[in-house]
């Protein structure tokens, strides 16, 4: 409780807003109906002699509504998120963006025999797309996935390191990729890790990398896509789900019967 004369700001607007305390028998005023424990005996008191409502002395934080599930997601290290006004992206989180923890080091995996890269210099195209079409990723055609990898701003991708059972010497395990200008945003896309490795924590130790070469390089807003069974991952990881009610839009081509694609725009 707050003590008389010491009326908090919060208590000040829920007495304007009509925010109830949830006893009737104590508070002065009429329509109180809020759901809080009953007040203290001595606060009661004092309520009935200077005719303050009791719901106007407690600190009853305002009730939120559940945001509603949305698709994008963006890294929020700082704790004021991102600003709806897209003036202001890019800007008015320098400074205050940290990198997501890495909770397992490199030797960690090392031990797994496995090795984490940064450049594109290794990476077998042919077997990228083998990756890609084990987790329901359409392969790409090599021309393409070659220019892409080339304008590429930065990529974290696992690499075997010793022969076992699951795995071949040299073998990709996984990759991740991102786009970006270099200063103002950046977007990852392409995470994937070998089905016969996932659960094992390398999905994460990827995405901690990646993330942290795009914090570390000063940029403030990372977006990516997410498929449903893996949002939790990332909002674990410190992104969230279009703050503010920002959506993200694809253009697109659409499928069709046949099994191809048209432009969106030829509808």
């Amino acid at each position: 409780a707050v003590l008389p004369g010491r009326q908090s700001d919060e208590a000040r607007s829920m007495q304007l807003s009509g925010s109830g305390c949830g006893q009737q028998n104590f508070c002065s005023r009429q329509g109180c109906h809020g759901l809080v424990p009953a007040p203290p005996v001595r606060l009661r008191q004092w309520a009935r002699s200077t005719g303050v409502p009791v719901c106007a002395l407690l600190l009853v934080p305002p009730q939120r509504h559940p945001a509603l599930p949305k698709p994008q997601l963006v890294y929020a290290g700082a704790a004021d998120g991102i600003s709806p006004d897209k003036s202001q992206w890019g800007g008015h989180l320098e400074g205050h963006m940290r990198p997501p923890i890495i909770s397992k080091n490199d030797e960690h995996f090392n031990k797994m025999g496995l090795e984490f890269l940064t450049t594109k210099d290794g990476i077998v195209l042919p077997e990228l797309n083998d990756l890609f079409e084990k987790v329901g990723f359409p392969r790409r055609d090599p021309a393409k996935l070659k220019i892409a990898l080339e304008n590429t701003y930065a990529m974290v991708w696992i690499r075997s390191t010793k022969q076992t059972r699951i795995a071949k010497l040299g073998q990709l395990i996984g990759f991740g990729r991102a786009t970006s200008d270099g200063c103002l945003s950046a977007t990852i896309w392409d995470v994937a890790i070998n089905p016969a490795w996932q659960r094992g924590g390398l999905g994460r130790a990827l995405m901690e990398r990646l993330t942290a070469k795009l914090v570390q390089d000063d940029i403030p807003t990372i977006t990516l896509y997410a498929e449903p069974n893996v949002i939790g991952l990332y909002e674990k990881l410190g992104f969230t789900k279009d703050p503010e009610g920002i959506r993200g839009m694809a253009f697109q081509r659409k499928k069709v019967k046949d099994g191809a694609r048209q432009p969106a725009m030829s509808r």
